[in-house]
């Protein structure tokens, strides 16, 4: 974990969870190719400039940062790289990629986040609850506490399947950069709507999908509290081999 304050002095990496603050999680595949660079690192700076945070740091200067992290890295590991920007410093962290793909099963969080668009630090009754969790094989899925609707995990946006058609939430979320880019590669094979079932709602969908960058496309078996458990994975393999075309795609890897 390494901390820069604004003039570039190094500093103990804060522990940001709970501090105003913006953050992304990016994807580093081995020999330090990055996925979906450029969006990521923008998307950090538009969520800094919305929340008014006293320094945001130019996208050449951020990126810089980024990469001369990643040298002092191993070339061969597949990992998970946070992106922090706090009130008056710069964070980087990284750790293995150790879920991507699992079956996770969800428990309910109801939870309603301040700015759905803003994966934002300050959320620390969100973000800073993962750690009661097995994070590789657990998620909370967060229940509106006033609708009761199902909108997106701590970690991923959610996929609700039902034969060849997908339901994917699109209002009060954060529409991940996984599943923006995933999207075009769905509309390809299957049907999609949008909307946000509600939970007595759950039992129409075979499979729910979650999708995010440390998960890549992930089966959700079950959420106990609910009732609900997974009927079969057929779509689940059919959604993560498009993932994994993406994924290798000259697109996925443009660099700044």
């Amino acid at each position: 974990m390494l901390a820069w304050t604004k003039s570039g002095n190094p500093i103990e990496h804060p522990t940001p969870w709970g501090c105003h603050g913006v953050f992304s999680t990016l994807r580093v595949l081995p020999k330090h190719n990055v996925l979906f660079k450029k969006q990521h690192l923008q998307r950090i700076l538009e969520n800094a400039d919305t929340l008014g945070l006293p320094w945001v740091p130019r996208l050449d200067e951020l990126n810089s940062r980024l990469e001369e992290y990643l040298q002092k890295l191993q070339e061969d590991e597949d990992k998970l790289l946070r992106i922090c920007l706090l009130e008056d410093c710069l964070g980087l962290s990284v750790r293995p990629a150790l879920s991507d793909g699992k079956p996770v099963e969800g428990w309910l969080l109801p939870y309603r986040r301040p700015d759905p668009t803003i994966k934002c630090t300050a959320e620390k009754n969100l973000y800073g609850k993962l750690t009661e969790l097995e994070i590789t094989r657990e998620d909370w899925i967060i229940m509106d506490p006033k609708d009761n609707e199902l909108r997106e995990t701590a970690t991923s946006n959610l996929i609700f399947v039902k034969d060849n058609n997908l339901l994917i939430p699109d209002k009060n979320i954060l529409l991940g950069i996984t599943l923006q880019n995933l999207i075009p590669y769905l509309k390809i094979s299957f049907s999609i709507s949008r909307g946000i079932p509600q939970d007595q709602h759950i039992a129409e969908f075979d499979e729910i999908l979650l999708c995010g960058t440390g998960r890549g496309v992930a089966p959700l078996e079950k959420i106990s509290e609910l009732g609900w458990s997974m009927n079969g994975r057929e779509n689940f393999f059919k959604i993560r081999s498009l993932y994994e075309e993406m994924i290798t795609s000259k697109d996925a890897k443009l660099s700044i």
